[in-house]
């Protein structure tokens, strides 16, 4: 199995945190902004998928693209997912809602502007973060879990991703929300995961310098 995307968590690290997760090997090409724009890497992608996009995941006779498929294939195939129609549509809920909120993120990332919109874009994300703390708390299935109770799903890891992606780029305001915090925290503390997010196989930004908003990346699953 084989995870095609650049030097960088974003899109795709809901995927590897599964993978981790379940043990299952896998290998990561990295593309580099250099090769991504030559025209022969173009032709390669448009290929194998609609619009010649990343990430792609490549499993067996499979080619794939489109983060949130991929997500969806590796949570069925890796006993994520729900165990009925009911679980499943709730758990794609989460993931489209931490989804959502992550890409906001993304937007101050890339914002040339951000160092001048960071206070309006925290208040925004106060705002966030409460929601999904009450949210989290009226429905959750168990004091860690978004769906099934005693048992991760692909909500649990792309919600605790989207928290996790939070911590440095508005340090210290994750744990304002202890709920949300706590369930994050048990997620990255699970054997599989703690152990890759500490080794050096997981690409240490999202996907600018995480220094730049004051957070050490290695710090902010704990």
């Amino acid at each position: 199995m084989k995870l095609i995307y650049f030097a960088a968590r974003g899109r795709v690290e809901v995927a590897r945190l599964m993978l981790e997760l379940c043990g299952v090997p896998y290998e990561d090409e990295f593309v580099s902004l250099e090769s991504w724009v030559r025209p022969e890497s173009k032709e390669r992608f448009l290929k194998c998928t609609p619009f010649g996009q990343l990430p792609v995941l490549e499993d067996g006779e499979l080619t794939l693209c489109q983060s949130q498929a991929i997500n969806r294939h590796l949570a069925r195939k890796l006993g994520l997912y729900g165990d009925t129609l009911q679980e499943t549509a709730r758990i794609d809920e989460v993931a489209e809602t931490a989804y959502e909120v992550l890409m906001d993120v993304g937007t101050l990332f890339w914002n040339p502007r951000f160092h001048e919109i960071r206070a309006d874009h925290r208040a925004a994300t106060v705002k966030k973060l409460d929601r999904l703390e009450d949210y989290f708390v009226r429905t959750r299935a168990d004091a860690e879990h978004w769906i099934a109770p005693g048992r991760t799903t692909l909500a649990d890891v792309a919600m605790a991703y989207t928290v996790e992606t939070i911590m440095p780029v508005h340090t210290g305001l994750v744990k304002e929300f202890p709920e949300l915090h706590r369930a994050t925290t048990a997620f990255f503390a699970a054997d599989r995961v703690r152990e890759y997010v500490r080794s050096a196989r997981r690409p240490r930004t999202w996907t600018v310098p995480i220094a730049t908003f004051g957070g050490r990346p290695e710090e902010t699953h704990q």
